[in-house]
């Protein structure tokens, strides 16, 4: 029903009660007996104009019933409309809240890969600057921190026999727990020369070394490079949990091991190319190529610190004889012998080399010429002594040596060496099997040492 029928039923309807009310108790008869004596004025029409006025207010009030209806209806939609749209801002707030979250972890997951990344390039250009095995394994050590910080780790390299791999650094919170060296046998790694991984709980797995209560997953990665197995990425953990690197964790993790055992790989060869230019491959000594950068340092060091070098050249007496009489491969054995004898009683900072033939160099540092002179003294006593009860030797075997001293005698490596030989000279012409020390023609000092008289070497 339209809202203009409903107000005008409601008139009549409001007309029609006022009407019957008024018949019912004969208010018109009544009114008009009561006002008769005033009907000049109109007041007989009174009950026809209330009745109009309680139809007019009648339909008044209905007239805002109805709008305080619609109204409150109006007022409900409103307020569920508000209510919707509250929900729906919300909603929106925490599902702009959940974005932000996870742009947040987006940007900090970057973030790390990022620093991952800086580390893995860092890492390349310091692997690539080290120059001996003991630096690699430094640098491997130090940056495999940071690109696995999350874990318990150990880091093992091989020794020089590749017989054991020794820890070399370890981390995380139970690094105090990690196995300190391995062996071949006992390492699935180094055995198959490829990764192992393991999550089969306690006291299951292929791992020996593994097999500790508290231990749940393993992952091991070899740190190889052509077949040879520098090293050893043991990662383990008290979870169990199918993978303890994300794929793409694991991928980098790979790619840094290979990395590393090529740094390895290439550091050996070079170590061993610069072994075989500057060793002898006979007495396993520097030669005379190995020893001129070492006397070189030791004399630029000595005038730093202000202390004496000694050089003493070393000749075995006779030893054309001794290869004539019982060939070569005696000669050699001989050599050999006497190699080992003297590297065996100098210091670990003297520095011994195979200078040509039957000739060695000896290297002092810190040593004055009277030192100098009492160790050489016990040096060739011991060569001669010894040489008589080893079957490496034929007969004894007598050493004669000249010894010069920096700065006293000369102060650069190559007039050194040519003053000791000078008095290797002289100690020959005395008769071998002694110790002579080289003294500057014109020298006044006093010396309690066998020395030479020579002319000054330029």
């Amino acid at each position: 029903m339209k809202r203009s029928d409903s107000d005008f039923f409601i008139v009549i309807g409001v007309f029609l009660v006022a009407y019957l009310i008024a018949t019912i108790s004969d208010f018109n008869e009544h009114w008009l007996s009561w006002t008769s004596a005033y009907s000049m004025i109109g007041l007989e029409d009174l009950p026809v104009g209330l009745s109009f006025l309680s139809f007019a207010l009648g339909w008044y009030a209905w007239r805002r019933l109805q709008d305080a209806s619609v109204s409150h209806q109006q007022l409900s939609e409103t307020i569920e409309k508000l209510q919707t749209e509250v929900e729906e801002r919300m909603l929106a707030v925490e599902h702009a809240q959940v974005l932000s979250e996870t742009k947040n972890e987006m940007l900090e997951s970057e973030y790390l890969r990022n620093k991952k990344l800086k580390q893995v390039r860092m890492m390349g250009d310091a692997l690539a600057a080290a120059v001996t095995l003991k630096e690699l394994q430094k640098v491997s050590v130090k940056y495999l921190k940071n690109i696995i910080p999350d874990h318990t780790v150990a880091v093992l390299f091989a020794n020089k026999s590749f017989k054991n791999w020794g820890l070399a650094g370890a981390w995380g919170t139970h690094k105090d727990k990690v196995y300190l060296n391995v062996k071949l046998e006992e390492c699935q790694v180094l055995q198959q020369g490829k990764a192992y991984i393991d999550s089969s709980n306690t006291q299951n797995m292929l791992c020996s070394n593994a097999n500790l209560t508290t231990i749940k997953s393993v992952a091991c990665y070899p740190i190889a490079s052509h077949e040879m197995q520098y090293g050893v990425l043991h990662i383990r953990s008290e979870r169990l949990t199918e993978s303890l690197l994300s794929r793409e964790e694991e991928q980098r993790v790979i790619e840094v091991c290979n990395t590393i055992g090529l740094h390895f790989h290439n550091t050996q060869l070079r170590t061993e190319l610069s072994m075989a230019s500057n060793r002898d491959e006979l007495t396993g000594l520097l030669n005379r190529r190995g020893l001129g950068s070492t006397l070189k340092r030791e004399i630029q060091t000595s005038q730093l610190q202000g202390y004496d070098v000694t050089v003493a050249m070393i000749d075995i007496d006779h030893f054309k004889q001794y290869n004539d009489s019982f060939g070569h491969p005696e000669g050699d054995k001989a050599l050999k012998f006497v190699a080992e004898t003297l590297a065996k009683n100098i210091r670990s900072r003297d520095v011994v080399a195979r200078y040509g033939g039957e000739e060695f160099i000896l290297v002092l540092p810190n040593t004055s010429k009277l030192e100098a002179y009492k160790k050489l003294k016990m040096l060739i006593a011991k060569v001669a002594e010894d040489s008589k009860n080893v079957p490496d030797c034929q007969r004894a075997i007598t050493l004669s040596v000249g010894i010069a001293t920096c700065p006293g005698d000369q102060i650069n490596e190559e007039a050194l060496i040519k003053s000791a030989d000078l008095a290797l000279y002289a100690a020959k012409k005395r008769g071998r099997n002694c110790v002579v020390a080289y003294k500057a023609a014109g020298s006044t000092a006093a010396s309690p040492v066998k020395v030479i008289r020579t002319q000054q070497l330029d």
